[in-house]
């Protein structure tokens, strides 16, 4: 048997990536749901027990308090971090993360740590993890400014409760609590935004999207081949 000669003509997937050929560079997806409101309605509700903790509300009760972070939050947060990335939703993954493992760190500290302790580490950490979130807030801003507004807030609270800790004052973990409650009502928010987004046709809660995140939702896509040769997957390094 003989196999037929190759068209010339004809693109290959090798032809089609790098460009050769005159073919427009194809990507090909695997459909999955959006992660997001999982994400966030989880995110919520770990922040008002953070919240409910800082405030006093829940005051003898640190070690259930860490069991709901390290059994609740976390391991929800980690199934929309590994599907946002699936869904090659970079941004969205990334900030989802770097919280996933956050929820059980401070988990397992109110779990193992003695009662009332401040260890000096845990504030170091947690105006670190302010500082990245901050630079998190700065990179959504540009399209997606009501999920910057709730990453400040979530980078004002690691913030003033890593000064609480650091120096012991009572009135920043107050302080602290509060913000949280901002930020759990923000997140709470997105997440049902974004989840009737996606029942219904049509946006029905403002998210305020703006330039390719708004473009994204109304189906005009940049698919220009210049823009895919870029993307992971496509380009020769990621």
């Amino acid at each position: 048997m003989t196999t037929p000669p190759r068209d010339p003509d004809r693109s290959s997937p090798e032809r089609d990536l790098h460009g050769g050929g005159g073919a427009a560079p194809r990507v090909m997806l695997r459909p999955v749901a959006t992660s997001l409101p999982l994400g966030y309605l989880a995110f919520g509700l770990g922040m008002i027990v953070l919240a409910a903790d800082s405030l006093g509300w829940v005051e003898g009760e640190h070690v259930l308090v860490g069991v709901l972070l390290a059994a609740y939050a976390f391991p929800l947060q980690l199934v929309a971090t590994v599907m946002a990335y699936l869904g090659r939703d970079t941004a969205g993954a990334t900030t989802l993360g770097l919280f996933t493992t956050s929820w059980l760190a401070f988990g397992l500290v109110d779990i193992l740590g003695r009662p009332g302790a401040t260890p000096t580490v845990l504030g170091v950490f947690s105006l670190s993890f302010g500082l990245v979130v901050a630079g998190l807030a700065v990179v959504s801003s540009r399209a997606k400014p009501l999920i910057s507004a709730v990453l400040v807030l979530c980078s004002l609270r690691a913030v003033l409760d890593g000064l609480h800790v650091l120096t012991g004052s009572s009135g920043l973990r107050r302080a602290a609590g509060c913000v949280a409650v901002a930020a759990a009502l923000g997140a709470v928010y997105l997440g049902f935004a974004l989840l009737i987004e996606n029942a219904w046709p049509r946006a029905v809660l403002p998210v305020l999207r703006r330039g390719e995140a708004a473009a994204a939702l109304d189906g005009r896509l940049s698919a220009s081949p210049a823009g895919l040769h870029g993307e992971p997957g496509v380009r020769d390094q990621l």
